[in-house]
């Protein structure tokens, strides 16, 4: 297979991601819900920012943020009580990431799989950031789509709020609930 149809094989799993609506969203009402696609985006910049300003690894912070949803290509956009009938869901998901490792040269796909496998795991201070700004964001998200009249995004805020571990984050959050 030549590199242009390995390219256009990537790009198929990036439409993906920019058409899928993010689930917990639609189930709350929210007409023009965000895809997970923008979500990656605003996780990948919010991380940018935090890990250069921790003196983290900005380029392993921004490429596990941007890879951090890259499974719900194939398996979808689930929310965390669909996430916990799935029994072999960590499974699933890496074996999503080999798919897409599969069509990359080899070097850009030991990345991505050493990335994921990081990020997936929390088995760093750059994947357990990242982790907490995935979190984040949604809370920041959720706040958004509430001043917008979506009340629904409440109980995201709160179930955000309760799931970032790094203190100075949650309570970023918190302070910007309060706003």
């Amino acid at each position: 297979m030549s590199m242009d149809d390995d390219l256009a094989r990537i790009y198929d799993a990036i439409l993906r991601l920019k058409m899928l609506r993010r689930t917990g969203w639609l189930k709350r009402g929210v007409v023009d819900a965000e895809s997970v696609a923008a979500h990656s985006y605003a996780v990948a910049l919010l991380s940018m920012i935090l890990a250069d300003t921790r003196g983290l690894d900005v380029e392993e912070a921004v490429r596990m943020a941007l890879i951090h949803d890259l499974p719900e290509t194939f398996i979808g956009d689930l929310t965390p009580s669909e996430r916990e009938k799935i029994k072999n869901l960590r499974e699933r998901e890496m074996e999503a990431i080999m798919e897409i490792a599969k069509i990359l040269p080899s070097r850009a796909s030991e990345k991505l799989i050493e990335a994921w496998r990081r990020y997936s795991e929390g088995s760093s201070e750059v994947a357990r950031l990242v982790r907490d700004v995935d979190k984040l964001e949604m809370g920041l998200q959720a706040l958004d789509y509430i001043k917008s009249g979506y009340l629904g995004a409440w109980e995201i805020y709160e179930s955000a709020l309760k799931e970032i571990r790094d203190p100075e984050l949650r309570e970023l959050l918190r302070k910007l609930g309060r706003a």
